[in-house]
């Protein structure tokens, strides 16, 4: 399940939603290695064992990465970014990194053992293992890929993790942003999205470019009403309303966005929701889970009797409710449209409040197509 938390710092509320670092094996086009051990093991005592060799695009770099004790492979950032041919610049006033490689910039807030992560200026940021080792900044590998869109590769004979764009489909994905003449300083209404270009079949780019940036308009409409209901933030309060992007899938004449919204009115905390998108790039039409499962009729009856026996585990420990999820899925298959696309499978999550308190934000369920698809069926064969 991943987590949702809002950041504080003592002189003003940040607009942060951090995804949790559970989200590891996402953007890998093969499983990265795992090791067990203490979470409180220092980096500086990995062994020749841990160490792992990195490529980019088949060719060495001279740093070598090596395996945290959480299981995650950390890469040097500068090495492996510079040789992507981004451009890096340092902050040391904020301990942060920032890199620019083509028209998508990312920011790398470094903790003590975390890299906070914000693409194109957003507000909303996910959070990966990161460490400082000998003035170098280590982070996991994913911090790097997901963001601008490459793979990871395993090969475990050579100890060597790849960062490559291979059989990643031909287009480019840039943010977009909308702008609001009610944010101010005491009012933050940050809106980004993504932007597909350079795609094969421009009517298919256009359907999926307007696709999104409704959803995003709808959250700014969402936002600005809210905003006008609420009335302008007290004295030395601030109001945020943020909206960030995530590329989950893109490979196989398929795409798939995680769209991350934040509201903050106030209070102890805000709230936040997820929507996922999918798009054929055939066409530019809407893609339902059904479309890539159809060779197994009874795939929303296994989805199912799986998330039951997941979310029952849950109840028993107090973290979900079954009676919800039972009553939210009697009579109806509409929540299997919750969904995004992973290089793994597939990710099925719940609105917040949906099958548990609000707190636990968008729960989610990660299945693999080898659950539902027999004899190695491709579910994109035909796309």
């Amino acid at each position: 399940m991943e987590t949702q938390v809002k950041k504080f710092t003592t002189k003003k509320r940040m607009s942060v939603l951090l995804l949790s670092a559970a989200l590891a094996a996402v953007g890998t086009a093969a499983a990265l290695p795992v090791s067990v051990g203490s979470v409180h093991a220092a980096a500086t005592t990995a062994t020749i064992t841990s160490r792992v060799n990195v490529q980019v695009k088949g060719k060495a770099i001279g740093t070598q990465a090596f395996l945290s004790p959480l299981g995650n492979t950390l890469i040097p950032l500068k090495d492996a970014a510079q040789a992507l041919g981004a451009a890096v610049k340092y902050d040391n006033k904020n301990h942060s990194v920032e890199l620019t490689l083509g028209e998508n910039t990312v920011n790398y807030s470094l903790d003590i053992d975390s890299a906070l992560v914000k693409l194109n200026g957003s507000g909303l940021g996910q959070r990966y293992e990161a460490q400082v080792i000998g003035g170098t900044s280590f982070v996991a590998v994913q911090a790097l890929v997901e963001p601008f869109g490459y793979l990871a590769q395993w090969n475990g004979q050579t100890r060597t993790v790849n960062i490559t764009n291979a059989g990643m489909n031909e287009l480019t994905i840039t943010a977009g942003k909308l702008q609001s003449s009610n944010s101010h300083k005491d009012v933050t209404i940050n809106i980004v999205y993504p932007v597909v270009s350079q795609l094969a079949n421009q009517n298919a780019e256009a359907a999926i470019n307007k696709a999104v940036k409704a959803q995003a308009q709808k959250f700014l409409d969402a936002s600005e009403k809210q905003l006008a209901k609420s009335g302008a933030p007290a004295e030395g309060a601030t109001y945020d309303f943020e909206l960030a992007y995530k590329v989950t899938y893109n490979q196989n004449g398929v795409i798939s966005f995680l769209l991350t919204n934040y509201q903050y009115l106030g209070g102890a905390h805000g709230g936040g929701s997820q929507t996922g998108l999918t798009y054929s790039l055939q066409d530019g039409t809407t893609m339902k889970l059904g479309d890539l499962l159809k060779s197994n009729s009874n795939y929303s009856q296994v989805i199912k009797k799986s998330l039951q026996e997941q979310v029952q585990k849950g109840t028993e420990s107090s973290i979900y409710s079954i009676d919800l999820f039972n009553k939210l899925t009697k009579d109806s298959n509409a929540y299997l449209d919750n969904f995004y696309l992973t290089n793994a499978g597939f990710t099925v999550f719940f609105v917040p409040g949906d099958i548990a308190e609000s707190v636990v934000g968008s729960p989610e369920f990660k299945f693999t197509w080898a659950q539902f698809l027999s004899n190695n069926a491709d579910p994109f064969a035909a796309y």
